[in-house]
This record gives C-alpha cells, sequence and structure tokens, in this order.
C-alpha cells in the first residue's frame, strides 16, 4: 500500500513538473532535434526518467528543473549520437536515389561488354609479366609487396612494372581511340 501511495505521489509530482516545465523542455530539445515526432519522443523520455527516477522527489523545486534539463540535455546528446552512428534514410529518399540511374538498360551492357573486350585486347598485347602483375593487382587486389614476394621480385621493381604497364595500355587506348577518330 505504501508503494501504491509513493507511486500516486511520484505521479502527481511528474505530472506538476510536466505542466510547469514541459514547454520549456520542448523548446530546449527542439533547438538541437529538427523534427517534431523526435522532439516529442526526446520529451516522453525525459519525463519517463522523471517517473523512474527515486532521487527526483527528494530534489528542491529548483533542483528538479535543473535535473529535468540535465537529462534532456543527456537524452539529446544520445539522440545525436545514435542518428550519426546509424543515419536513418526515409523510403522517399532510396526511391530517389542516384543508383535507380545506374539500372542496367540494353544499351549500357552493350557499352560494357565492348569496354571489356577491348581491355582484353589491349591486354592480350602486353607481356607475360605484365599481364600477370596486373592481374595481380587489379584483379586479386594484391599490394605490390605481395606481388613482390610471390613473383620473387623487389617491391621497387613490381611497381615500376606496374607503373609502365599501364602506361603502355594509355598509349593503347590513346592509339586506339585516334584509328578511331581518323579511321
Amino acid at each position: 500500500m505504501y508503494q501504491r501511495q509513493r507511486q500516486a505521489f511520484d505521479r502527481s509530482l511528474v505530472e506538476k513538473l510536466y505542466d510547469r516545465h514541459s514547454r520549456d523542455i520542448l523548446r530546449y530539445i527542439r533547438r538541437y532535434i529538427y523534427t517534431n515526432e523526435d522532439a516529442d519522443d526526446l520529451l516522453v523520455e525525459v519525463f519517463l526518467a522523471a517517473i523512474e527516477s527515486q532521487t527526483l522527489p527528494t530534489l528542491k523545486i529548483d533542483e528538479q528543473f535543473a535535473w529535468l534539463q540535465r537529462v534532456a540535455r543527456n537524452k539529446v546528446v544520445d539522440y545525436q549520437r545514435r542518428v550519426t552512428k546509424y543515419p536513418a534514410v526515409t523510403l522517399d529518399e532510396m526511391l530517389d536515389s542516384p543508383f535507380d540511374a545506374d539500372l542496367i538498360t540494353p544499351e549500357k551492357a552493350l557499352v560494357e561488354r565492348e569496354e571489356a573486350e577491348l581491355l582484353r585486347a589491349h591486354l592480350s598485347v602486353l607481356p607475360e609479366l605484365q599481364q600477370q602483375v596486373l592481374q595481380l593487382r587489379f584483379g586479386d587486389g594484391l599490394r605490390t609487396k605481395e606481388i613482390a614476394s610471390r613473383l620473387d621480385k623487389s617491391d621497387g621493381a613490381i611497381r615500376s612494372l606496374l607503373l609502365r604497364s599501364l602506361n603502355l595500355l594509355r598509349d593503347l587506348y590513346i592509339t586506339h581511340n585516334k584509328e578511331r577518330i581518323n579511321g
């Protein structure tokens, strides 16, 4: 029975605090939280914490308001951490996503296939070692040190071989484009 009386007392205290301070607390929360729904949710969380608090009834009136402000501040900080760690994206934003433009169309598939064939043709012109180094670096994603240890070469040698291979590929593409334009 004593516990019920205490809960009734706590509720009436929180109700009075809510009536007195909810506008000020909500105004504070809305300075940092821009959506009304989230701000209202945080206000509810503040007063739920007040209901659950064991120390709030023992505080003086001005200390109670300071306690509510501190809880509101902590709720805002927690909310901001949560939002930055796990940002929410609305369904409408996802539907308007730039990735929608990345859908493969028949024309785009044809262009990608032609580019892949051209790359294969240019790669086949390169010496075997250059082809192997390019495959290990870009196909398998190995770093130059890993490639060097696999091929029993120095890291510097692999780096310069990669540079020469990429320059040769670039020259092959430039020559191809000039022939296509002139031809």
